[in-house]
C-alpha cells in the first residue's frame, strides 16, 4: 500500500478529534504545583486558553494563500496556480479545517506540526494530512531527519515536520503547555476553587463551640444539620439556628479577601502573554493600551502574533513547490478598514500609479471593467496612462510678416508731393 493510501485510510478510519483527544488523554500530562494535573485537553478548559488558541488559528485558517514566482528582478513576483493540495488539501478536509489543525498542533497539542505528504505514482504532491504530534517520534541522532509512526520510518519527503519553540540542540519543538504548566495549573486551581466554592460551600464556613461535652453521635448530627441547612449556593444565605449554649466560630477568609477574583484576572494575562495575544482580545475587561482605533489593534495582532506563525508555514510548504515558488498568506484580509477610510487610500494608490482599476475593484470583490480598461496605470498631475510619453503641444507660429508692395496710387500721390 502506498504512503497516500495509508494515510487516506487512516483518516477515513481514525483520523477524527476524538481520537487526539483520546491519544492525549494516554499522555496524561503532569501535575503542578498547584496540584492540578495540566495536560493540552485540561487546558482548553480555560477561556483563555481556549480563546488565544482560537484566536491563532482561526486567525490563520481564514488567511488567503497564494503561490508566487520570484522573478530575476529584485522585489518582483509573478501569481501562478498553485499546487492542488493548496485548494483541497486531502478528500477530508477544507483548507480551513487543515490550516487549523496544523496551528492547534502547534499550540495547544505538543509544540510540533507532522504533515503526511500524499504523493501520485509520478512523485507528486496530491494531498497533505495533519498527523497527531502525539503519534511521531523525532529521531534526534539519525544523519537526516527521520520520524517514526506506528513502527514504521517516514523520510522528509514523505512528512514535513514544523516545530513552533525550539531550541539548540533539538529537532523536536517544546510544547507551550508543558513548560508553562504552573501558570495554567494555577489558573486550573483557581477555576476549581470558585467552582467548589458555589458547589460546596458556606457562607457560614467555621467551627461550631459548644461549652459542654456533646456526643460523637450528637456532633455527627449537628453537623449533618449545618451542611444541609447552609451547603451549597442555594442556601447560601439561609439563617442558622445553634441550640444548647453552641456558638459560630468563623475562621474562613471570603474569595475577596483572598484576592480571588485579581488571581484569575492575573493569570488570564499570564495566559495572554504564553500566546502573545493582546489582552483586551481575550479579557473585556482590559484596556488596549496600543492604538486608538480597532484598525490599528488589528495591526499590533497580525504583527506581533499573527506573523511569525505565517512566517514558519510559509517557509516549510514553500519547500514542497517547484523550484523558484512559494506560498504567500495574504494578511490583507484582516487589515480592512473602514469604508471611507479604505476608499480615501484607494483613490492615493490609482492616483499614484501604484494600483490599477482592476485592482482596486478585485479587492473589494468586483467585476473587472470591461474590454480591459481598467489595467492601466495612471501617474499623477496628468493622470496620463504609465509608460507612454504625454505628447507635447505644438507651439503656434507666428504669421509670417507682409512683403506686399504699397498700391500704385500711394507711389502716384508719393511722386507727387515730391
Amino acid at each position: 500500500m502506498s504512503l497516500f493510501k495509508r494515510f487516506e485510510t487512516r483518516a477515513a478510519l481514525s483520523g477524527t478529534a476524538g481520537d487526539w483527544a483520546r491519544d492525549v488523554e494516554w499522555n496524561g500530562g503532569s501535575k503542578s504545583a498547584a496540584g492540578v494535573t495540566v495536560n493540552p485537553n485540561r487546558a482548553r478548559t480555560l477561556v483563555a486558553v481556549w480563546a488565544s488558541q482560537s484566536l491563532i488559528a482561526d486567525g490563520v485558517a481564514s488567511l488567503p494563500v497564494d503561490a508566487f514566482r520570484k522573478m530575476k528582478a529584485k522585489g518582483r513576483r509573478l501569481p501562478v496556480d498553485g499546487p492542488a493540495w493548496l485548494a483541497a488539501p486531502n478528500p477530508f478536509e477544507t483548507p480551513y479545517a487543515f490550516w487549523h489543525k496544523v496551528m492547534i498542533s502547534l499550540l495547544g497539542e505538543d509544540g510540533n506540526a507532522f504533515i503526511a505528504l500524499g504523493r501520485n505514482d509520478a512523485g507528486t504532491i496530491v494531498s497533505v494530512w495533519a498527523v497527531d504530534p502525539k503519534l511521531v517520534e523525532v529521531d534526534e541522532d539519525s544523519a537526516t531527519p527521520i520520524y517514526r509512526m506506528g513502527g514504521k520510518d517516514f523520510t522528509p519527503k514523505e512528512m514535513l515536520h514544523i516545530p513552533a519553540f525550539t531550541v539548540p540542540g533539538k529537532r523536536r519543538g517544546i510544547s507551550v503547555i508543558d513548560h508553562a504548566k504552573e501558570a495554567i495549573g494555577l489558573a486550573l486551581a483557581a477555576e476549581e476553587f470558585g467552582a467548589r466554592f458555589f458547589s460546596q460551600g458556606t457562607t457560614m464556613a467555621g467551627v461550631v463551640e459548644h461549652p459542654g461535652n456533646p456526643k460523637p453521635g450528637e456532633v455527627a448530627i449537628l453537623a449533618k444539620m449545618l451542611k444541609k441547612s447552609h451547603a451549597g449556593i442555594i442556601n447560601s444565605h439561609a439563617v442558622g439556628i445553634l441550640t444548647g449554649g453552641a456558638s459560630w466560630k468563623s475562621i474562613s477568609i471570603t474569595p475577596e479577601q483572598a484576592q480571588f477574583l485579581e488571581t484569575r484576572r492575573f493569570q488570564k494575562l499570564e495566559i495572554a502573554n504564553l500566546y502573545r495575544v493582546p489582552p483586551h482580545m481575550i479579557d473585556p475587561t482590559v484596556q488596549s493600551s496600543w492604538g486608538t482605533g480597532v484598525e490599528e489593534q488589528n495591526t499590533f495582532f497580525i504583527q506581533h502574533t499573527l506573523v511569525p506563525w505565517l512566517v514558519r508555514l510559509e517557509q516549510a510548504f514553500s519547500a514542497l513547490l517547484p523550484n523558484g515558488q512559494y506560498i504567500k498568506f495574504n494578511v490583507n484580509a484582516l487589515l480592512r478598514a473602514k469604508t471611507y477610510e479604505r476608499f480615501q487610500s484607494y483613490v492615493i494608490a490609482v492616483n499614484n500609479g501604484i494600483m490599477s482599476l482592476d485592482e482596486v475593484r478585485a479587492l473589494e470583490d468586483m467585476e473587472p471593467i470591461p474590454g480591459g480598461k481598467g489595467k492601466a496605470h495612471v501617474r499623477p498631475m496628468n493622470v496620463s496612462e504609465i509608460g507612454k510619453e504625454p505628447q507635447a503641444a505644438k507651439p503656434v507660429e507666428a504669421p509670417p510678416e507682409s512683403e506686399e508692395e504699397p498700391p500704385a496710387d500711394e507711389e502716384k500721390e508719393n511722386d507727387a508731393d515730391e
